[in-house]
């Protein structure tokens, strides 16, 4: 089977979010404090490093050429959103961007012309990315839970409603570039 250009953009697309959040979290673990807090952005940075990885590998094994130039997902909530600059803003963010990558990755693997080795490593990704905010147990949702509820109440309500726009936005742009192949 082969790798649709749709598909390869996509992957790029992928991996540049996560190679992104791996930074991100990288930079917090650096300047933040709290034994648990930095515990799970380190482990959190990791992650996103190796799903960054595991994407790179992917798209050169199946011919595909690298595209650091994709803009990764969170240029596109930060131009919507701005930098968020307190903690909870930060994590309800990362809260949001995981929401919509397990999301995203899930659509992805419904469609038909899909590679079977993206299927298989998005498979592995999404087992993964359920311990950073796919589920209540995820430490992005228990450290929320000690923090302010109407604060985090009005930053998801700000980072969902951005979530939707740019995910409109996204979804548009791919149909737009790529108006023969399937959607996700």
């Amino acid at each position: 089977m082969l790798l649709t250009d749709r598909e390869l953009w996509l992957l790029n697309f992928f991996r540049n979010s996560e190679l992104h959040g791996a930074l991100l979290m990288g930079r917090l673990a650096r300047t933040l404090s709290g034994t648990e807090l930095l515990a799970n952005l380190t482990r959190h940075c990791a992650t996103e490093a190796v799903h960054a990885a595991l994407l790179s590998e992917l798209i050169q094994e199946l011919g595909g050429d690298l595209v650091p130039g994709i803009a990764p997902i969170q240029e596109y909530y930060s131009h919507d959103g701005g930098t968020p600059k307190e903690l909870i803003d930060l994590l309800v963010l990362s809260e949001t961007l995981e929401h919509r990558v397990l999301a995203s990755y899930q659509e992805h693997l419904k469609g038909a012309t899909v590679h079977p080795r993206t299927r298989q490593v998005l498979g592995q990704i999404l087992e993964e990315e359920q311990q950073h905010g796919g589920n209540e147990d995820a430490w992005l949702e228990k450290a929320l839970r000690h923090m302010p509820e109407e604060e985090v109440a009005r930053s998801r309500k700000k980072w969902q409603e951005i979530d939707r726009n740019v995910a409109a936005r996204i979804y548009l742009q791919l149909d737009t570039m790529f108006p023969k192949e399937q959607s996700l």
